[in-house]
């Protein structure tokens, strides 16, 4: 066998694998691109692993972020069970928010909280709390 005779294969397999592309009505994509179109469709079948491993921060993931997930696995393996949870996350920057809980939670005022709508120059002013508020 010559060294030419792979390579002449492999060339009339894209060129067959080319022509199908150009005659089917499927895909646009094949169609506008033939050969190299389905590199596409490769790598949307591998999208998952490909934003997984590349792309998603340590935690963005859903429902358990990287590195819930990683002290999970090492827990379930026996190593760095005493690993605490904690976040990478700047809790101090603007605009962060969270829910702190409280012992002692504040007395449900007797009225609802309310504000003047209109002022001295208003002729009918009204108290208008956030039941009459609908969003």
């Amino acid at each position: 066998m010559k060294p030419q005779t792979p390579m002449a294969a492999a060339g009339a397999a894209l060129a067959g694998l080319a022509a199908h592309d150009l005659l089917q009505k499927k895909h646009a994509v094949l169609r506008n691109y033939p050969v190299l179109g389905h590199l596409r469709f490769l790598l949307e079948g591998i999208r998952p692993e490909l934003q997984q491993y590349f792309v998603e921060r340590n935690w963005d993931g859903r429902p358990f972020d990287r590195d819930v997930r990683s002290i999970i696995y090492e827990r379930a393996k026996g190593i760095h069970g005493e690993q605490a949870f904690g976040t990478e996350r700047d809790v101090n920057e603007i605009g962060y928010e969270w829910l702190v809980h409280s012992t002692v939670p504040a007395q449900q005022p007797e009225r609802a909280p309310y504000v003047m709508v209109g002022g001295s120059d208003c002729s009918r002013p009204y108290p208008m709390t956030r039941s009459r508020c609908r969003r």
